[in-house]
């Protein structure tokens, strides 16, 4: 089933009809986190987010770090609603781990009021927001309201190109180099990016090198195997 492309508007009927998780509710977590990918877990403490966090993506890899964080929860049950993302590549977020089944693309407003109703009515709908570069529009003291909101709901944003809604957690990537490609020739076989976490609960800077994405697409840790089909052996003699 592909991913859904809605107005806001319409989120309550969705809700309505048992299609989308309230955000806050204890069907995609326990108590008050929300579980990452493993592969995550040698940045983010326990593997897991707390529910109304912020976390903002940033550097060359942004959008495949943020739908890579959005993959953990989104197994898991999750909905997950994107907006202000213009450019979001279903096969990449697929790829990625996120569950088309349960990823609503929200059809933009067009005034600071709109997208301030629009943003309310995903975090009321959704477990996980994905906050792209079109939110940007919307005003610091509007910003700051809804993630008030969004504290208080439960929900989790991860934001790509929008400052403006700050970040708890901040996931830098420092650099990102494709391998596979020469000069003026080649075929790209993955590429391989440094991500830096910082915050306020965070201590000192965390490093990681992660493939965003391996060669076949998956999200893994620098040095991690990948993962290969059994071929049964066959006697020949």
């Amino acid at each position: 089933m592909p991913a859904r492309v809605v107005n806001p508007t319409h989120l309550s009927d969705l809700a309505g009809r048992g299609l989308v998780t309230r955000a806050g509710s204890s069907t995609a977590a326990q108590d008050r986190t929300l579980p990452l990918l493993p592969v995550f877990s040698s940045l983010v403490s326990q593997g897991a987010v707390q529910r109304g966090s912020v976390m903002a993506c940033t550097g060359g890899a942004a959008m495949s770090l943020a739908l890579a964080l959005a993959a953990g929860p989104s197994q898991q049950g999750a909905w997950v609603g994107a907006i202000g993302m213009a450019s979001l590549g279903l096969a990449a977020a697929a790829e990625a781990g996120v569950v088309l089944e349960r990823l609503v693309s929200v059809i933009e407003p067009g005034s600071d009021h709109l997208w301030a109703e629009a943003l309310a009515a995903c975090i009321d709908g959704f477990d996980v927001l994905l906050l792209g570069p079109g939110t940007q529009q919307v005003r610091t003291g509007t910003a700051r309201r809804l993630m008030a909101r969004l504290r208080a709901r439960g929900a989790v944003a991860i934001t790509v190109g929008a400052p403006v809604f700050g970040g708890d957690l901040r996931f830098e990537c420092t650099s990102a180099t494709w391998l596979g490609l020469g000069d003026g020739h080649g075929v790209a076989q993955g590429r391989v990016a440094e991500v830096a976490l910082t915050g306020r609960r965070v201590p000192q800077t965390r490093r990681a090198e992660f493939w965003l994405p391996s060669a076949d697409g998956q999200v893994r840790a620098v040095g991690a195997p990948a993962t290969a089909p059994v071929v049964p052996l066959r006697r020949t003699g």
